[in-house]
């Protein structure tokens, strides 16, 4: 995947509008026929009209300083109030009545070592009942966005390696280096605006950053950075080794509809050079790499999405190396772990990239080996991995307003399966 920083891009929240019509800057291999290259540029043209920025690398903003080496993690390098003004002539869509910040701090790589990482900090005009008093906090790991409208100070870190530039890349699926990001982006807001926003805070997101919330509960069971009240975990993609497995089972000779296995295999590549893209992918693949790296999620799924296994993989052995497993175990926080707050989680039956049989697992195997966990479980029937969480704002806006008013959950797990209330 491109560096590219949620702040330049704010997914769901962010857009500009550019040309209909995106060439590739990179030819296309033989095997793309004229409809695979038309289905590519406007899959690569839909995902540029999200971004302020085609390269974030070009902006100073995100720049390291030459000092870069004298800042601790938690420290704020950069920051910047977006002028109002930008929101329309530079291509950022705040929701209404917002105010936007950008910043560069510092967060740490699996060493303890400072690196620098970006994020941005959404502000609503008021809070929930219209008074001076300081704003809930939300740090929001990545997902559609709808809390900041709700009266939620929001901070939206960057992974480490999207928007700052970082030796190993973007750490894809790196569960317990984006806590960390979510961690040290949080301290280095309160360092900034104080008593602006309160002390306690919740963790939203879905997807990856499902899998992220997770371990944000983990590690604050382990390292608190004080005030945390729960996570809401939207179909958490927790364990890459076995949702990608599963995907390639249920394909059969069809197409795997698979673009997160080739991402994790090249984020796991930068970290481990024993482990190399060459040696597993297919030719096709290998040819298709230079245009995927242009785009995002959107473009890759159209790049290798109407591939079979053997399409995608001449190898899939790379998915059982000792550097992979312990990449799972190390980078990604993958076991089960005690849980420092109460947990929401969301999932959808009909969901197609991260499974509700496996996320069922996780949450049975933290209910039965931590017992005093507080962990709810909904169950969305017949929903996919966007429409679930979406249908969950039911759910877990509640759930988020409860914790900042101290209303008592029982002391147990319990799953819900979500009735559907009308037609649809």
């Amino acid at each position: 995947m491109p560096t590219k920083s949620l702040s330049t891009l704010l997914v769901s929240l962010i857009t500009v509008g550019v040309s209909a019509t995106v060439t590739a800057t990179n030819s296309f291999p033989d095997n793309c026929n004229t409809s695979c290259q038309a289905s590519i540029e406007q899959a690569l043209a839909q995902e540029q009209a999200g971004w302020v920025s085609a390269n974030v690398s070009t902006d100073p903003f995100y720049t390291n300083p030459a000092n870069i080496s004298d800042y601790a993690a938690g420290d704020i390098v950069r920051w910047e109030d977006v002028p109002s003004q930008q929101y329309t002539t530079v291509g950022y869509d705040t929701p209404p009545a917002t105010t936007l910040s950008r910043f560069l701090y510092m967060s740490e790589d699996i060493d303890g070592n400072p690196i620098p990482a970006s994020a941005f900090l959404l502000l609503p005009f008021t809070n929930q009942d219209g008074s001076g008093k300081p704003l809930r906090t939300v740090v929001w790991t990545h997902g559609p966005i709808c809390v900041s409208p709700a009266g939620y100070a929001v901070i939206a870190p960057d992974y480490a390696g999207q928007g700052s530039d970082i030796p190993m890349g973007f750490m894809y699926e790196s569960g317990a280096l984006h806590a960390l990001d979510v961690s040290f982006a949080l301290q280095a807001v309160r360092s900034r605006i104080q008593d602006r926003i309160t002390h306690e805070w919740v963790v939203v997101g879905h997807s990856e950053g499902g899998m992220t919330a997770w371990r944000v509960n983990e590690r604050e069971k382990r390292n608190a950075t004080g005030g945390f009240l729960g996570a809401v975990s939207g179909a958490p993609a927790l364990r890459p080794l076995s949702l990608i497995p599963q995907s390639w089972r249920l394909a059969g000779d069809g197409p795997v509809h698979d673009v997160v296995s080739i991402f994790v295999l090249q984020s796991i590549s930068r970290l481990f050079p024993s482990v190399k893209v060459e040696n597993y992918v297919s030719d096709i693949v290998a040819s298709r790499i230079p245009i995927a790296q242009q785009g995002c999620l959107g473009t890759g799924s159209t790049i290798y999405g109407n591939l079979t296994l053997p399409q995608l993989y001449k190898n899939t052995s790379w998915i059982n190396h000792p550097d992979v497993i312990e990449w799972q175990q190390n980078y990604n926080g993958a076991g089960t772990h005690e849980l420092a707050a109460p947990m929401l989680v969301l999932q959808g039956t009909a969901d197609e990239l991260v499974y509700a049989n496996l996320t069922e697992w996780d949450y049975d195997q933290t209910c039965s080996t931590f017992p005093s966990s507080v962990m709810q479980l909904y169950i969305y029937p017949d929903l996919n991995h966007d429409y679930a969480f979406i249908a969950g704002q039911a759910q877990y806006l509640p759930w988020i307003r409860d914790r900042f008013e101290n209303v008592s959950l029982s002391a147990a797990c319990n799953k819900t399966t979500v009735t559907l209330s009308g037609p649809v």
